[in-house]
């Protein structure tokens, strides 16, 4: 089954949507209670991020995936890199004015891969040409990411199609 990392993030971007940046840490606690991952509180990768003040949501992202590393090894999980990379993607993004264009999305995400699939061959699979939001963006690569994923990636050369829903 494909990782749901990135769905995640994009959860986590979601609630913190409206939220004034810095936040403390218990402000987050606060805004993303209720939220699991991988069947753990968030208050409990939390606990283990050893800041207190956070500056964006990607640096929000980047601790709770370290957090999330350190729990995968304490409780023997195989690890999934799905939260850093959307931590990498907000920070390639950053000081992008939103709403964006796929284009400027291909030019900024330029040489990056999800699990393997080039960035560039998500975005042409989604049939979305402008994104309000960062939440919206990683939903879509996510969401279009899995399909190629699950049909099995083509090197290059041969022509992939997502069936249409």
């Amino acid at each position: 089954m494909p990782a749901r990392g990135v769905s995640w993030a994009a959860e986590v971007l979601r609630r913190l949507k409206g939220l004034d940046f810095p936040v403390t840490k218990e402000q987050l606690k606060e805004r993303l209670k209720g939220m699991y991952w991988r069947g753990i509180p968030i208050e409990e990768l939390l606990d283990k991020v050893e800041k207190d003040t956070f500056a964006t949501p990607a640096e929000v992202l980047h601790y709770l995936a370290e957090a999330a590393r350190k729990v995968e090894e304490e409780k023997g999980l195989k690890t999934h890199k799905g939260i850093s990379w959307a931590a990498l993607v907000l920070m390639r993004l950053k000081g992008t004015d939103f709403p964006v264009s796929k284009d400027v999305v291909k030019e900024k995400l330029k040489g990056l891969t999800w699990r393997g699939i080039p960035i560039e061959v998500i975005l042409d699979h989604i049939d979305k040409d402008v994104f309000e939001t960062p939440a919206e963006l990683l939903h879509y690569i996510a969401q279009t990411a899995r399909k190629i994923e699950e049909m099995g990636y083509i090197e290059e050369g041969k022509e992939l199609e997502v069936p249409q829903e």
